[in-house]
Order: structure tokens, then C-alpha cells, then sequence
């Protein structure tokens, strides 16, 4: 989006220190929330579950908009150029202002790590307080990153404030891999016109953040990742491509810690980069593109095999959705990481044409978990949200949408949705001028990223996604491994053989990570009985679970593992006994009658039987003879 210069100078209105808001109109339903002729086009799948006005709003005043998000726990960071709005998001149909902070500033950017937040100021402030006005970039100024804690979300406190040169228009936060007491934060922004700080090529400006000292946070490195060879310049264009900007620093840059790459969006260039050293980003491959303006931000696969890379055409100042711009001009590009480097593969364009009046152009997204699949929620501006399917990279499909129709006439600055993310099975989209939207992912498809119990989120900052409940646990068999392990309790622990059963299972607090899912796992057959949620103390209250049969005599095992706890697991195991014995006939107390009669007395009568058949035999053959005579 674009930073110094572009807002026009409004009067800057004092909001207060922090703002609590309530009323009708920030507690506004889907359904009464907008005009009926905004009333949004909603594609499958997806469910408009809550909006939230912008509560800093004045107007058309484009020092009031709502910018980018991030979330922590239960609290969503929506920034925004006069401070920013704190949501409690427990309830994701019914979002809760907790706090607006006035400390104006554009453009917003913002980051959330356990209780702290950070917020990038790219717009020249005559210091560095939330009482500064705005100043022409020709005096001295102070632009940066500020530093806020929100451990009480009604009343977050403004701890720290890191000067940087040529501010701060985006910022990623990166963590320390030999510390989890500090993270880095890259700042990134560039030149844009006439300034006393700000001139030539920006470099990557490193701050670090001691999380338990914020107050101590400081610039400790700076990294130019161009030289004049390097760095796009005009000249570089090619003939009937793009008016692509010159290099003068990054606009974006999206870091995945877990594979130790950051992608990085730079106006004229893309850059893919090493941080096994978070200090020392190291540049793996640079790409251009004709066809692209400006590289505003990029998005990895979990696997972090593609890229997909927005341009920003125009600003986000004209509407870029429409025929007369073509597939490939302010669209995504999704990019294959090969060992010689980047390989453009396809490239994807919303496909509803938008109003002249709108202001429509790829934007700011970011990954939807669902396993095996790479989907990105993005924003288009007044474009709206897009879910696409980039799995299959040379034919990216979009899979539904949210977009609202236009004011009917052109805003004089930007407008529309300027981010949109995917949490906890929900999308959050950040609308400039409107507030905040949720919309609830119902399709099948999404049950996944529905289950992913996600403890934050800093977009730019792109957590690996690990599917633990699709895979039964590993459950030792030498005694010695199995004593450690957390005791499930199962009640009752001894069966009797049969075609299924019953038994109660339970842990106590501190078992598990408070509000997680946890799955009861029948291992003889590997089967998941029961998907149950922890206790706010970490414990799992007593349930019922079916266990399948026929339960043949031994001892089977069952398990509890939770989703955030993984991969530790709660162990039991339940007897089924071996039948009984067909109890023998016995003789009667005090009857001790020998055996000899049941023997003897049998064969007597077989032998008198035989005597008899052969006398009968003899006396007929007798009469025959006498009869013959």
C-alpha cells in the first residue's frame, strides 16, 4: 500500500488514549450491519458470521483506516493510521472491542508476540508520542516502530519507541533460534520522494525486541540486500511489460522460521532469502518479472516448495480488475523454488470484473491450512476476499468469495479489504473504512484449518502447519518407556470378554494445554473413540467412551494426545479377563458312593442282553427243524 506522501494531510483528531468502545453500531450483525445495496456477494462454503465498525472512523478521512492484522490467544491486533483497535475474538461470531488506542501514525502495520505489540510508522511525526502530529518529510521528523503492552487489553500501555531511517512501512517479526527471551523484527520500507532520512536505497534495518525489557528494544543491524547492479532500475523495463518501480528498498518481507527462508517483495525485484542467521539474511535467488509493477508481498506453501507473489499495480489506486489490464497485470504469480532458483509456473486474477469506481488490485493474504493443499485468502481492496487453490500451480481456481459492491462513487484514497487471514477456521478480513468482517469456513474442506489450534498469528511470519491428529500416536511397548508417561484414567480398567464396552476416561489439571482437543485413541485398531476439549485448567473432565470389540482376553492400550501438547500422550491400559472354566459335575456333600457300580452294573446288562439274543436266535432255528421234519 503506498506510505510517505500519499495520505493527504488531514486535521488530526484527538481520539484519547484508549478507546472503549460499545453501541449499537459497533456490535452491528452481518445481516443489519451494511446499506442493502452493499449488501456482499458471498460465495460456497463460506458464512458472513459477524462485522465490527471501524471505530476510529471519520468519514472518508483516510488518516481513519483500518490496516493490517495480527493475533494472539484470543485478541485480534487490527491496525490502523490513527493507532490501533484491539477485538476479543473468544467468540468468533461475536467479537468484542477490549481497546482502540489512539497514537495515529500511518500506515499501521502490526505485529502481536505474547503481550507485546508492535506497530510501523511510515509517515514523518513530529515525535515519536501518541500526540504527535504529522509534519512534511522535509523537517525533522520521527518515524519507527512503536511498542505497546496489551497484558491488560482494556488498557494497553505505549512501553517503547525504536527509531528507524525511512521508517517503517511493513515489519516482519523473525524469532531468535538460539533465545526465545528475544525476537528480531525486519523493517522494511523505502524511498518515495523528497525527504532529510530518506533518500537512495533503504536497507533492511534489524531491531531486536528483549521480551521481557521491550524498553530496551534497538536498531542492531542494517543490510543493504541490493547494489546498483542489482537493484531494478527504470532502465530495466522491458518493452511493452509493466512501469515497474524502481528498487529503493522492500516492501514486505514474509518469513517462515521453520525453514529458515524469508520471501522478500522489493517494489522492482523478488528476492528469496537464508535466515539460519537472523542477523545476517543471506539473498538465495532474485527473480523479475515484466509483467509485474510492483512486488507488494509474497506467500509460501507449508512445505515451502512455491511462492505465490502479489503486484501491487497502481498503488491500490485504480481498479486493475478489469479486461483492460489483462490475466497477468496486478494478479498473483505463483513461482516454483527450484536449487537454480525461482520458475514462474502460472499466475491467477480475481475473476469478477470490478466498477472503474473501485479500487481493485492483489493484496495482502495469507495461508489456509489444509493438508496437501496450497489455498491462500487474499484481498483484492474493493475487490473483496478470494479463497484460491493454488495446488494445482499452472491452473489456480478461486473457491468462493466475499465481495461488498461499491460507495457509488471513487474514494479519494483506497479503499476496500486490506488484508485477509485465515485463524482458528475462520477468515478475518480488514476493511478499511467499514471495520472488521468474519466469515466462518463451512465447507468440509476446511475442517482442518477449523481443528488447528492456533496460539497467535503474525501473518508475515508464517507458522508451519502440523497435522498431529491425522496420525496415530506411537505408543512404546518396553515397560521401562511406558512408566514415565502421563496415567489416563479409565474406569473401569478390567473387562469382561464381549462385543464392546463402555469405560469413563479423565486426566487432572495440568495434563494438557488448557482448551486444546485432544483425541481418545484406541490403539489395537488405531481409531480415534472420542474428540474431547481440555479444561481451562488443563484438565480432561470424565467421559464415555465405546470401546469396539470383540474383546479378546489381554491387556489393550488407550491414549489421550492433545493437539498443542503433542506429541506427548496419556497412557492406560484395560484388562479383559479369560472366561471362566465350565464348572465339573461333582458328587453331593457327604456322598461318597463308589464307582465300580457305574462300570459293572452297565456291563451285566449288555452281557444278559447278548444271552438273551442268542437263546432267541437257538429256540427259532429249533422250530424251523421241527417244522422242516
Amino acid at each position: 500500500m503506498p506510505g510517505r506522501g500519499a495520505v493527504q494531510r488531514a486535521r488530526s483528531v484527538a481520539l484519547g488514549a484508549v478507546i472503549v468502545a460499545v453501541g449499537a453500531a459497533l456490535m452491528a450483525s452481518p445481516a443489519t450491519a451494511q446499506p442493502a445495496d452493499r449488501e456482499p456477494s458471498i460465495g460456497p462454503g463460506l458464512e458472513w458470521v459477524a462485522h465490527r465498525d471501524n471505530p476510529f472512523r471519520q468519514g472518508d478521512d483516510p488518516n481513519f483506516i483500518n490496516a493490517d492484522l495480527a493475533f494472539t490467544g484470543d485478541y485480534l491486533v487490527q491496525g490502523n493510521f490513527a493507532g490501533f483497535s484491539l477485538w476479543d475474538i473468544a467468540d468468533p461470531a461475536a467479537p468484542t472491542l477490549a481497546s482502540a488506542v489512539s497514537c495515529p501514525g500511518g500506515q499501521g502495520d502490526v505485529s502481536a508476540v505474547g503481550d507485546l505489540v508492535f506497530v510501523s510508522i511510515d509517515e514523518p511525526m513530529s515525535d515519536d508520542s501518541c500526540e504527535a502530529a504529522r509534519v512534511p518529510e522535509t523537517v525533522e521528523h520521527w518515524e519507527g516502530i512503536r511498542i505497546f503492552d496489551i497484558s491488560d487489553p482494556s488498557e494497553p500501555r505505549y512501553v517503547a519507541a525504536v527509531r528507524t531511517r525511512c521508517g517503517s512501512h511493513t515489519h516482519t517479526v523473525v524469532p531468535d533460534p538460539a533465545s526465545s527471551a528475544r525476537v528480531f523484527v525486519y523493517v522494511s520500507s523505502y524511498s518515495r520522494g523528497a525527504s532529510i532520512d530518506c533518500t537512495g536505497r533503504n536497507p533492511l534495518q534489524i531491531v531486536e525486541v528483549p521480551l521481557d525489557a521491550p524498553e530496551d528494544a534497538a536498531v542492531v543491524g542494517a543490510l543493504d540486500l541490493f547494489d546498483d547492479a542489482t537493484a531494478f532500475r527504470p532502465e530495466d523495463r522491458v518493452a511493452g511489460g509493466a512501469e515497474t518501480r524502481s528498487t529503493t528498498g522492500c516492501h514486505d518481507i514474509t518469513a517462515y522460521p521453520a525453514k529458515a527462508l524469508a520471501v522478500a517483495a522489493c517494489r522492482g525485484d523478488g528476492l528469496l532469502l537464508s535466515i539460519a542467521d537472523p542477523l545476517a539474511p543471506v539473498v538465495l535467488h532474485r527473480v523479475r518479472d515484466p509483467a509485474v509493477a510492483f512486488w507488494h508481498s509474497g506467500i509460501f506453501d507449508n512445505d515451502a516448495t512455491r511462492i505465490v507473489f502479489q503486484d501491487e499495480l497502481g498503488d491500490g489506486f485504480i481498479n486493475t480488475c478489469s479486461p483492460a489490464f489483462g490475466a497477468d497485470r496486478g494478479a498473483d504469480a505463483v513461482w516454483l523454488i527450484e536449487p537454480g532458483g525461482l520458475a514462474k509456473v502460472g499466475t491467477f486474477k480475481l475473476p469478477r470484473a470490478q466498477s472503474d469506481l473501485e479500487k481493485c488490485v492483489a493484496h495482502s493474504g495469507g495461508l489456509v491450512p489444509v493438508p496437501g493443499r496450497f489455498i491462500v485468502a487474499q484481498a483484492w481492496l474493493e475487490g473483496g476476499v478470494s479463497v484460491i487453490d493454488f495446488t494445482d500451480p499452472a491452473a489456480p481456481v478461486e473457491l468462493t468469495w466475499f465481495d461488498r459492491p461499491g460507495y457509488g462513487y471513487s474514494m479519494d484514497y483506497t479503499a476496500g479489504i486490506w488484508a485477509v487471514y485465515a485463524y482458528d477456521g475462520y477468515l478475518y478480513a480488514s476493511d478499511m473504512y467499514e471495520g472488521l468482517e468474519v466469515l466462518r469456513l463451512t465447507d468440509p474442506l476446511f475442517a482442518d484449518a477449523a481443528r488447528y489450534d492456533s496460539t497467535g498469528l503474525n501473518p508475515q511470519t508464517q507458522p508451519e502447519y502440523a497435522w498431529v491428529w491425522r496420525e496415530a500416536p506411537v505408543v512404546p511397548t518396553a515397560n521401562a518407556e511406558r512408566a514415565p508417561l502421563e496415567t489416563l484414567s479409565v474406569e473401569p480398567a478390567e473387562l469382561e470378554p464381549a462385543a464392546t464396552a463402555t469405560v469413563t476416561v479423565s486426566l487432572p489439571p495440568g495434563s494438557l494445554t488448557p482448551g486444546e482437543t485432544a483425541d481418545v485413541w484406541w490403539m489395537p485398531t488405531q481409531a480415534v473413540l472420542a474428540t474431547l476439549t481440555a479444561g481451562e485448567d488443563g484438565s480432561l473432565a470424565a467421559a464415555d467412551v465405546t470401546v469396539p470389540g470383540p474383546l479378546e482376553p489381554g491387556r489393550y492400550d488407550l491414549v489421550v494426545r492433545g493437539d498443542v501438547s503433542a506429541p506427548r500422550i496419556a497412557l492406560a491400559s484395560v484388562e479383559v479377563a479369560a472366561p471362566a472354566p465350565t464348572p465339573e459335575l461333582a458328587p453331593a456333600d457327604g456322598d461318597d458312593a463308589p464307582w465300580w457300580p457305574f462300570v459293572v452294573v452297565p456291563a451285566v446288562v449288555l452281557l444278559i442282553a447278548a444271552g438273551v439274543v442268542v437263546a432267541l436266535r437257538r429256540r427259532a432255528v429249533l422250530r424251523r427243524r421241527r417244522t422242516a421234519t
